[in-house]
């Protein structure tokens, strides 16, 4: 009689103990986050004294300078035939210096 209460509980017992054993916890800890952390101002100082970064950013201010001429002779039907290079430099240079500063 015991057995047989015992058989008929059994599926019940394994069917409770089924969720829990599905809300298991991971108790160990990440060996390390790898979070991107925001540059320091000292770092911003140091990328900002690159020699490289410095003359990207004044051709790329002289390309932006030459920029206005040529959308005037544009409308005036005239297009220079290194108007489409200096854009593409551009955008080069304006990659480089982004990418640079946020490196």
């Amino acid at each position: 009689m015991r057995a047989a209460t015992f058989l008929r509980l059994l599926p019940a017992l394994l069917l409770a103990a089924l969720p829990a054993r599905a809300q298991d916890v991971n108790l160990r800890r990440p060996e390390e986050v790898h979070a991107q952390k925001p540059p320091s101002p000292d770092d911003m100082r140091a990328r900002a004294s690159n020699v490289q970064l410095q003359k990207d950013a004044k051709e790329l201010a002289e390309l932006c300078g030459s920029v206005p001429a040529d959308m005037d002779s544009l409308k005036q039907g005239l297009l220079a035939k290194d108007t489409i290079e200096r854009l593409k430099r551009m955008e080069k240079l304006s990659k480089r210096v982004r990418e640079e500063l946020l490196r």
